[in-house]
C-alpha cells in the first residue's frame, strides 16, 4: 500500500463533492445518461474511504450553492475529492466548482479552474498544444456555416467546441462533403448553442493515455480502443461511450496495455506528458491521441476524467498495478500538500 503522508486517517475529514445529475441545459435529453455516471464514481470512492477508515461525508451540489458552502464549513472539511463535472446542469460551469473551493481555501483533488477552462475550450487548448510543438489535427471554429474557409481535406470531424464525454458526437459527426458539413455544423449550433469545432479526421489507431502525478508525473499503461467493425467512421461516439446495450458500445473494445512498438510507445507517452504539462493538468488526467502512421496527434486532454471502474483511467491504473485504494490515497495526499493558498500547481 502507498505510505500515507498524514499521521492517521481519523484526523482527516474528507468531503466528496459531486454534482446533482439533471437534464442538461442544452443538447439532447439522452445526454443525461453521461451525467448519471457521477453517481457510480461517488459510490466507488465512498467504498474506498470506508474500507480505509477515513472520516468522510458526501456533498451534493444542487441548485443552492449556499447550502453546500454552509455544509462544507459545518463539517470543517480538511480536503475535498472533487467529482463535479458540471453545476446546475451546465458543464460549462465545471471550472467554477474548484474556484469556489479555492476561495474557501479548501484543498481539493484534481485540476484547477484554469486547466478545466482551457481544456473545455477545445480550440484554445489546440492553440496551446500547437504553440508547444505538439501535433494536433488541423481545425477551424465555426460560429456559422458561412465561416467555413475550406483548406482541410474531407473527411472531417465535427463536434461542439466546449463539451466533453462525447456529447454531440454521433456517426453524423463524420462528414464527407459540404452538404454533410453544413448540416452537422447547423445542428451543433442549434442544439448545443455554441460554435462547432471542425477538424481533420485522423484515420488511425485511437489511444487513451492516463497520467498521474505532479512534480514527476507517471504515464500509465496506454489503452487502445479496438473498433470491431469495418468501414468508417471509427470513432467513439456518444452511444459507444455510454449506451451499454447499443451495438456501437459492444463493438468498441478497450485494450490495455496497447500493443505498440517500443519507439512508438515512447513517442506517444512523450506527447501525452507534454500535453499534460502544457495545459497545467494536475493530479490525474487522460490524453486522447490518434496515430497517423507512427505520428501521434493529440485530440484533446481530459482533466478530472471519469473514475468509474469500467472507464479508461481505472483500466490503466490496474495495468500499472495501482489499486483504486492506492490511487485515492495518492490524490488525497497531493491535495493536502496544497494547503497553502499560494500552492496552485
Amino acid at each position: 500500500m502507498l505510505k500515507r503522508n498524514f499521521s492517521t486517517t481519523h484526523n482527516i475529514r474528507i468531503g466528496i463533492l459531486s454534482n446533482l445529475p439533471v437534464i442538461p441545459s442544452r443538447g439532447e435529453n439522452s445526454d443525461f445518461v453521461a451525467d448519471l455516471e457521477v453517481e457510480e464514481q461517488v459510490d466507488a470512492v465512498e467504498r474506498v474511504l470506508r474500507n480505509l477508515g477515513f472520516n468522510f461525508k458526501s456533498f451534493l451540489l444542487g441548485d443552492n450553492i449556499e447550502e453546500v458552502i454552509k455544509a462544507l464549513k459545518a463539517y470543517d472539511v480538511d480536503v475535498v475529492i472533487n467529482l463535479c463535472e458540471s453545476a446546475f446542469g451546465d458543464s460549462h460551469l465545471e471550472m467554477d466548482v474548484p474556484a469556489m473551493l479555492e476561495l474557501l481555501r479548501v484543498p481539493y483533488t484534481g485540476s484547477p479552474p484554469l486547466t478545466l477552462g482551457l481544456c473545455q475550450d477545445k480550440g484554445l487548448a489546440k492553440r496551446i498544444l500547437s504553440a508547444a510543438g505538439i501535433s494536433t489535427p488541423k481545425y477551424q471554429i465555426l460560429h456559422r456555416y458561412k465561416d467555413w474557409q475550406g483548406g482541410i481535406d474531407y473527411p472531417l470531424f465535427v463536434k461542439p467546441l466546449s463539451e466533453d464525454a462525447s456529447l454531440g458526437i454521433t456517426k453524423e459527426s463524420f462528414v464527407r462533403d459540404d452538404v454533410e458539413l453544413k448540416k452537422r455544423v447547423e445542428y451543433i449550433i442549434k442544439y448545443y448553442r455554441q460554435p462547432a469545432l471542425v477538424e481533420e479526421y485522423i484515420d488511425g489507431r485511437e489511444l487513451n493515455i492516463a497520467v498521474l502525478g505532479n512534480e514527476e508525473p507517471l504515464v500509465l499503461p496506454i489503452s487502445e480502443i479496438i473498433f470491431k467493425f469495418n468501414g468508417e467512421p471509427k470513432i467513439v461516439d456518444y452511444s459507444a461511450k455510454w449506451i451499454k446495450d447499443n451495438e456501437n458500445y459492444k463493438r468498441t473494445i478497450p485494450e490495455c496495455p496497447a500493443d505498440l512498438k517500443t519507439q512508438v510507445k515512447e513517442v506517444v507517452e512523450r506527447a501525452a506528458l507534454y500535453s499534460y504539462k502544457a495545459l497545467h493538468c494536475r493530479d490525474y488526467a487522460r490524453v486522447d491521441i490518434r496515430l497517423k502512421g507512427e505520428t501521434p496527434y493529440v485530440l484533446e486532454a481530459n482533466p478530472n476524467p471519469d473514475l468509474s471502474s469500467d472507464a479508461g483511467f481505472a483500466r490503466s491504473l490496474k495495468a500499472e498495478g495501482i489499486t483504486f485504494e492506492e490511487f485515492i490515497e495518492r490524490i488525497i495526499t497531493f491535495a493536502l500538500k496544497r494547503r497553502s493558498p499560494l500552492s496552485l500547481f
